[in-house]
């Protein structure tokens, strides 16, 4: 018999499968376009691949680190027309006309030429921008001389931050393919092993189902004891170092599924497979039982109309000391925020008030002289609470209680 459900799991590609990805690219499209209208933009021009992804759905060579900003991406509100920077159509919705492409050039001065050809830019009033240098300030005023230049950016990340049903379920999807990969590096994971062959794992996993480039380089580092009387450090980056046998390590990686980021991040002790929980050690299980407690703390306050700063003043009620990365940061289509216990400060934190739909990285570490423990949980706002997308189990440390 054969069998005529179609099986709609992780391995879906972007085109098909449980999102539709066509009404998704609508839906953000006219997101931002009332967006506009509310704020009076007559034109967007979009640097950050973040945001012309989010506006656009075209999926581009995606390249880290700080580079120029360029006109990469024109919304024009009067007939909601789209035009990118790119030499091909591949990757490009097919909403978006072949004609509506401009390609790439060394040449400042060509882009001027090509965006004048734009219908609706040259006599813009008002344009949003992400990002702006001053060469491109004054290209601008040669391309539309009467229009005034605002900031787009906060508009943008306001926008992204509330996520839609269908983006919530790329983001579950990203997420559950994080934690196979997780998983897979775990299982690995036994005394003598270097580190990087911990990362090689966890990208080994994320490949089959089909993703060819995570959201971060993940960390995969044993958490070394410090002084009597001293905190452990916790390295986020991954190196060709041997495990002991013993050793609490940190793993924590995170993928892209249709630009959406899910991650999950955990602590485990290098015991070897086979080890009886007889080899967890008592110290161990106490790091990670004053986790849970600041995790608890911390979560209680993850709710709509919380601010950064009552999730900062929720760890920092625990008793232990913040970390040094931020306990909260917006999540989407990559990292989109920082929301709280960053290094700009309480002040900063309070801007953030918490609302449903809103998804977030929640993470914690605690540490004393045995080692440290640290974890990160992908968790959604929702009307009454939160819901904690991710569900990998804390392994023989919570399973040692």
């Amino acid at each position: 018999m054969v069998n005529t459900v179609p099986n709609l799991g992780v391995m879906a590609l972007e085109d098909d499968g449980r999102v539709d990805f066509a009404r998704l690219r609508r839906q953000r499209r006219q997101r931002v376009l009332d967006a506009m209208a509310e704020r009076d933009f007559d034109v967007l021009i979009l640097g950050r691949e973040a945001n012309a992804r989010y506006a656009t759905g075209a999926r581009r060579l995606w390249m880290s680190g700080t580079r120029p900003f360029a006109p990469g991406c024109v919304l024009v509100h009067a007939n909601g027309s789209v035009h990118l920077l790119n030499n091909w159509d591949e990757g490009i919705p097919t909403e978006i006309p072949r004609d509506h492409l401009f390609g790439l050039s060394w040449n400042p001065v060509t882009y001027v030429e090509r965006l004048k050809g734009i219908p609706g830019l040259t006599s813009a009033r008002r344009i949003g921008v992400d990002a702006m240098t001053p060469l491109w300030r004054q290209l601008l005023g040669l391309v539309a001389p009467a229009a005034e230049l605002r900031d787009a950016q906060a508009m943008l990340l306001e926008l992204r931050m509330r996520k839609s049903a269908e983006e919530l379920r790329c983001i579950r999807t990203a997420v559950a393919i994080a934690e196979a990969s997780l998983a897979a590096a775990i299982d690995a994971l036994r005394p003598g092993i270097r580190e990087r062959t911990l990362l090689g794992a966890f990208n080994r996993r994320m490949t089959a189902y089909g993703i060819t480039a995570p959201s971060m380089e993940g960390t995969f580092c044993a958490i070394e004891p410090g002084p009597v009387g001293s905190r452990a450090r916790v390295r986020r980056l991954t190196s060709d170092r041997h495990i002991d046998a013993g050793a609490l390590v940190a793993l924590s990686g995170g993928v892209l599924y249709a630009g959406y980021e899910g991650a999950v991040g955990r602590t485990w002790p290098c015991i070897g497979p086979g080890t009886g929980m007889a080899a967890v050690r008592a110290e161990h299980r106490d790091l990670r039982r004053r986790w849970t407690a600041v995790w608890n703390r911390v979560a209680d306050r993850c709710r709509p109309g919380a601010t950064g700063d009552d999730l900062r003043a929720a760890y920092e009620a625990s008793g232990e000391t913040l970390p040094p990365f931020p306990i909260a940061y917006s999540v989407g289509i990559g990292y989109e925020a920082p929301i709280a216990g960053s290094s700009l400060g309480p002040i900063f934190d309070r801007r953030w008030r918490l609302e449903p739909g809103m998804v977030l990285g929640v993470q914690a570490y605690v540490a004393g002289s045995a080692g440290g423990y640290f974890g990160l949980e992908t968790v959604l706002i929702t009307p009454d609470g939160h819901e904690v997308l991710s569900s990998l189990s804390h392994g023989p440390l919570l399973e040692a209680d």
